[in-house]
């Protein structure tokens, strides 16, 4: 099989079929490999693949395109993003107070909560001069 460079642009160097009964180059021209029938050899005349890919020549850099006519100040994409962005946030600050006001507009009134305390702390029992005038 003569030497070929297969689909993933890894040169495969020839190599003989005398193995025995394997001796005939079967396959396809980018998978090469040895079998006995001489019906299923591979064509090798009309394989292409002998010199290196085009996509691997990676040589020089393609050329650049005519970047005169880009006007960087006229480039509004990153206007938009700014934007967009300042939006979103704009949002997410709305939506954070907004929770935070609702949160204390049901919790409930310092007022309420010092004179429930009081009741709770205020003694069950009968109430004495001493605890009138401390009261």
């Amino acid at each position: 099989c003569r030497g070929y460079f297969d689909v993933m642009g890894q040169w495969d160097p020839p190599f003989n079929c005398s193995s025995g009964e394997f001796i005939f180059c079967c396959g396809t021209c980018g998978f090469r490999f040895c079998c006995k029938f001489k019906k299923t050899r591979l064509d090798q005349s009309t394989c292409t693949n002998y010199e290196t890919p085009l996509w691997m020549n990676t040589g020089k850099p393609p050329s650049r395109i005519d970047d005169s006519l880009h006007d960087p100040t006229r480039d509004k994409t990153n206007l938009i993003v700014y934007i967009i962005c300042g939006v979103v946030a704009v949002m997410v600050l709305v939506g954070i107070f907004t929770k935070l006001g609702l949160e204390k507009a049901h919790r409930p009134q310092r007022e309420h909560m010092s004179r429930a305390l009081a009741d709770v702390m205020r003694p069950q029992g009968p109430c004495t001069t001493d605890h009138m005038e401390r009261d």
